[in-house]
């Protein structure tokens, strides 16, 4: 059997980065782009694995983005199969989400079994009740397995959901499956250092072999495990942290009548190719500018002009207006009240021309430092152990917090620096939701 599929995650439709009209619309670009890469190579189908919208409440014109995509991929014959995502579950209230509202009209297939007592049911998709763990694709040779966002309860589920196959599989090599793909909305542990509650690599082991192809979504930075596990990152920038990440999706090549040799460490053989492709999005650039010596403010805004003409210089001019973050950093050595950010803002904006110029001033003086256990205020670094280790001595006077107060700490500087970048206070409310469950439990 040969099989083509193109996996990718956390498209996050909707979200109107920093106020942004044009931004709201760079995220349905993204997603555009890649379907039509999709209807050009000849996929026999897409997997989208969680976080199709960014947040679970969207506007006419978000649903019609995603109707208009996914239906490019049904005229042309492309199945899409996704999961929800954490971005994408519907409220208690409500009952239905979004995506189980396009699965209800036959726009995609959303996969989501049935989970009693932990134990997901290894049940088929039924299009009457538009609910399944599994469909199969291909003439039945290749099955496709989804398991949408489970927070805290990942890594059990997980062990739970191999169980559940391993007890399955003598019946379904009788029925000729070849091939097995599932789909999970959820990262690894210490991929991204602040992302905290995720199964550990150790603990998504007992899929291995039970599962040809592990699609990953919900952290937005691309890595792949032992030719099994893959995540494509997210298809747009959602937030500066992001910006030097390769993000995009991986088209993928199935072939099980000729199964390769020497994946896996050599223990099994891999049955799929793949290509990590970057899709067309627009520049984002993140830089950081020191105030370090710089003792006037006209010193200041010399070396600034000096700064980013030299950096927007260098890109390239063929490319869309960019995004384009400047932090102030370092320690002032003058005062603070003669720095004056709208001047440096027209010098950003004159020299790189961008779409969104943001310039956040982190910088601090002399009389905000303190000396004490040797933190000399002039490195940035120290500056965000003192403000954790406040955050976390004022915690630990809670019982209830005292436990994991350095876990509380940097989750609370984390909210800071998303709330200081303008983040939606709802995707920030969320982040602080998913912390207390995580924590708490």
């Amino acid at each position: 059997m040969r099989a083509r599929f193109i996996h990718l995650a956390d498209v996050h439709l909707g979200y109107e980065q920093y106020g942004s009209r044009e931004r709201f619309d760079d995220f349905a670009r993204a997603f555009l782009n890649i379907l039509d890469a999709a209807i050009e190579r000849q996929a026999d189908f897409v997997v989208i694995a969680g976080d199709l919208f960014n947040k679970r409440a969207i506007d006419a014109r978000t649903l019609t983005q995603a109707y208009e995509g996914l239906q490019r991929l049904k005229r042309a014959n492309i199945p899409a199969i996704a999961i929800e995502g954490n971005h994408d579950r519907s409220y208690y209230r409500d009952g239905m989400s979004w995506l189980q509202y396009l699965s209800w009209q036959d726009m995609l297939c959303l996969l989501n079994p049935v989970v009693r007592d932990g134990m997901p049911a290894l049940s088929p998709w039924n299009t009457k009740t538009q609910r399944g763990a599994y469909i199969d694709l291909m003439g039945g040779r290749l099955r496709v397995y989804g398991l949408p966002w489970f927070g805290a309860s990942t890594a059990k589920i997980a062990e739970n959901f191999a169980s559940v196959l391993s007890n399955a599989r003598e019946e379904e090599d009788e029925h000729g499956i070849e091939y097995r793909l599932l789909l999970m909305h959820t990262g690894v542990e210490g991929i991204v250092p602040q992302m905290h509650g995720l199964p550990t690599r150790a603990q998504l082991e007992p899929l291995h072999g039970l599962v040809d192809y592990l699609a990953l979504g919900h952290v937005h930075k691309p890595y792949e495990f032992e030719g099994w596990i893959y995540n494509p990152g997210s298809t747009e920038t959602w937030s500066a942290e992001e910006s030097a990440w390769d993000r995009g999706y991986y088209v993928v090549d199935v072939e099980t009548d000729s199964a390769q040799t020497g994946a896996s460490n050599g223990a099994l053989p891999l049955k799929h190719s793949t290509h990590h492709l970057k899709n067309q999005r627009r520049p984002f650039y993140r830089f950081q500018f020191s105030v370090e010596g710089l003792g006037d403010p006209a010193t200041m805004e010399e070396h600034f002009t000096r700064f980013c003409r030299q950096h927007a210089g260098a890109l390239d001019a063929r490319e869309q207006p960019p995004v384009v973050e400047i932090s102030l950093n370092g320690l002032l050595s003058f005062e603070p009240g003669a720095l004056d950010q709208k001047v440096l803002e027209g010098i950003l904006h004159e020299h790189f021309q961008p779409l969104i110029g943001r310039l956040h001033n982190v910088t601090h003086d002399v009389g905000f430092v303190g000396e004490d256990e040797g933190l000399d205020g002039r490195d940035r670094s120290t500056w965000y152990l003192l403000e954790r280790k406040i955050f976390q001595e004022m915690l630990a006077r809670d019982a209830r917090y005292l436990p994991t107060a350095e876990q509380w700490a940097r989750t609370l500087a984390e909210l800071k620096e998303l709330a200081l970048q303008g983040e939606d206070p709802e995707n920030i409310a969320l982040r602080l939701r998913e912390a207390r469950a995580q924590l708490l439990s």
